[in-house]
């Protein structure tokens, strides 16, 4: 009887002559193969290779000869531990060379691993039998092993078996080595070095899939939504191709280190639903967004392919398996980009036009966007401050322009994001060679005391948490004196000269006292002409104060319509008072008011005190 390492001794040598076997037939095949071989399996064009010089690899895929008109590659090939065992499983597309359709040969594919156990590989129900001439066809095999331990692939083979001979007769027809190529599972990540990328690095999936296009990581953001922290990424597609490619589906799966929450893994999906076509040299913004767990950060994500593989059951009835393949690891960038977005961003010119992202068409290239007024107010007794920030958006072009519908948030030094909230209502188009002026307030904590922050533009069009990045500025806040007589509600500037604020009783011994006050102001306003503005523009809001710091009466006096505010002296009358006796000394708080559809946002411009 043989002992335990003369046993090994021996398999060890069985294995390295069939190995070797295996390892001449393959290396003919290559040789058949360079002969052979089509366009369709060739390298990239010099032309191409040119376009990917920066840090791009095109991952190549063999072909091998499997038989004189047949060639095939591994397009992925999946070793991934589950709850019940190992899941085994290979894609190969296969192209026929001839000038004729082809049968496929009835062969067994079988995968070994590194411990020297070989799998038969089931074939998809789904699989071609007969390959047209010229055409490349995807062939799926699966098989599910019970084994729990770690163990790798080192080759495919695919057999010939002669079962009528006794004992049945096995021919090795290819055999190709995959060490390092297989996908691990969603824990993993590429075994290839090449495939680990850092952020902004661009890439192309591999030849086997057969798309030119390529990525390049350009932002990432988080949000908050129903459910919790959202992770929002967003890759440049850019196609340098002559011909039109769509998109292959391909998904993003975040990764996080351990900490608080043991889930390490969360599943990303694309915005965009349906085909996503790229003309010759186009460029596009595709989103991903990958729901994580509360205080979850993420550090790399996977670029994963799906595959399906196609069995009958018991019954007869066709189920689906479906798997995901990793196809590269990428590293986010510090703190999710949050400290470099604020870093980055450039200083923005009071009143000059904002420069957006020239590859989105969110903004009409005849129209010019600036910031008019940026001012913080904090709102007594609410716990939290208000931004208002006025955009001026300019039509510079000969025919109306529709009002674009764009996204912007605060970032603050410390990272935190602020939502900003569109004024409830706004006109559709803007007419040629004038101007619109549309608001946006944020709330913000009431301890913020950052005097300067961020402003990030996003495309409101695309479906998702947010849109494609537009540009972003740094932005300070205009220092704003409520006792200044001059006040600016842009476009309109309103210089308060004089005011009184009087007492009136009304009753007599028939009816109860009441009491009301009658406001004068002498008011010199100027606006500028060429910028319109509606009835939903901002008002000038009167609050009326009691000694005690209660409010006892409000007015609100629009700029626009019938009873707008004008120039000279006016009368304001405050009725239904909040008090039945008369009060003395009173304070006016005057207040420039925005509908949101959020609520009113409101900012102080004025105190008058008697």
């Amino acid at each position: 009887m043989l002992t335990t390492n003369q046993q090994l001794n021996n398999d060890s040598i069985s294995r390295k002559k069939s190995s070797l076997f295996r390892w001449s037939t393959a290396f003919a095949s290559v040789l058949l193969t360079a002969s052979i071989l089509t366009p369709a399996f060739t390298a990239p064009t010099a032309a191409w290779a040119e376009e990917v010089t920066d840090n791009v690899q095109q991952q190549a895929a063999a072909p091998y000869a499997l038989t004189d008109s047949l060639q095939v590659e591994v397009k992925s090939l999946l070793n991934e531990k589950t709850n019940d065992g190992t899941r085994l499983a290979a894609v190969i597309r296969v192209k026929s060379q001839g000038t004729k359709a082809v049968k496929f040969p009835d062969l067994d594919l079988r995968v070994t691993t590194t411990d020297g156990q070989e799998y038969t590989l089931q074939a998809s129900v789904l699989n071609a039998h007969v390959i047209r001439s010229q055409t490349v066809e995807e062939l799926n095999y699966y098989v599910a092993v019970d084994r729990n331990d770690v163990f790798g692939l080192t080759e495919l083979t695919w057999y010939s078996v002669d079962w009528y001979a006794y004992p049945k007769k096995e021919t090795v027809q290819l055999s190709i080595p995959v060490s390092g190529i297989s996908w691990n599972g969603q824990l993993s990540v590429p075994q290839n070095p090449a495939d680990n990328r850092s952020w902004g690095e661009p890439f192309v999936l591999p030849a086997a899939i057969d798309s030119p296009i390529r990525y390049t990581p350009v932002s990432v953001s988080k949000d908050f939504g129903p459910d919790g922290p959202i992770n929002n990424i967003v890759l440049l597609a850019e196609n340098p191709s002559d011909g039109s490619h769509t998109v292959p589906d391909f998904t993003l799966d975040g990764k996080a280190e351990p900490g608080a929450s043991n889930k390490l893994v969360f599943n990303g999906k694309r915005v965009e639903q349906g085909p996503i076509e790229l003309e010759p040299k186009a460029k596009k913004y595709i989103h991903y967004t990958i729901p994580t767990d509360k205080d979850t950060v993420l550090n790399s994500f996977n670029v994963l392919t799906t595959e399906t593989f196609q069995q009958v059951d018991a019954k007869g009835q066709v189920s689906a398996i479906s798997y995901n393949v990793g196809r590269y690891n990428i590293q986010l960038p510090s703190g999710n980009g949050i400290s470099a977005e604020f870093a980055e961003a450039p200083v923005y010119e009071a009143e000059t036009a904002f420069h957006f992202d020239s590859i989105s068409n969110a903004i009409d290239p005849n129209l010019s966007i600036s910031l008019v007024e940026f001012h913080k107010y904090l709102n007594e007794g609410e716990g939290y401050q208000t931004a208002i920030a006025k955009y001026m958006l300019t039509n510079n072009g000969d025919i109306p322009v529709p009002l674009p519908v764009y996204q912007t948030k605060l970032l603050s030094q410390q990272g935190q994001k602020y939502n900003g909230t569109r004024q409830a209502a706004a006109a559709s188009e803007i007419m040629p060679h004038s101007s619109y002026v549309i608001s946006y307030s944020y709330n913000l904590p009431s301890d913020l005391e950052d005097n300067q922050m961020v402003v990030s533009f996003s495309d409101g069009k695309t479906a998702g948490v947010t849109g494609s990045s537009l540009g972003a500025y740094k932005v300070s806040f205009q220092a704003s004196d409520p006792t200044a007589s001059e006040m600016s509600f842009y476009p309109f500037n309103v210089k308060l000269n004089t005011w009184t604020l009087n007492a009136q009783t009304y009753g007599s011994t028939t009816s109860p006292i009441t009491y009301t006050y009658r406001l004068m102001m002498d008011l010199d306003i100027v606006r500028n002409e060429k910028v319109t503005v509606d009835q939903n523009f901002a008002k000038l809001r009167l609050e009326l104060i009691d000694p005690t710091g209660k409010q006892i009466g409000t007015k609100d006096l629009p700029f626009t319509g019938t009873n707008r505010i004008i120039s000279g002296k006016q009368f304001i009358k405050f009725d239904n008072l909040r008090t039945d006796e008369q009060e003395y000394p009173l304070t006016i708080h005057m207040y420039e008011v925005i509908a949101t559809p959020t609520g009113e946002a409101k900012r102080l411009v004025g105190i008058l005190k008697q």
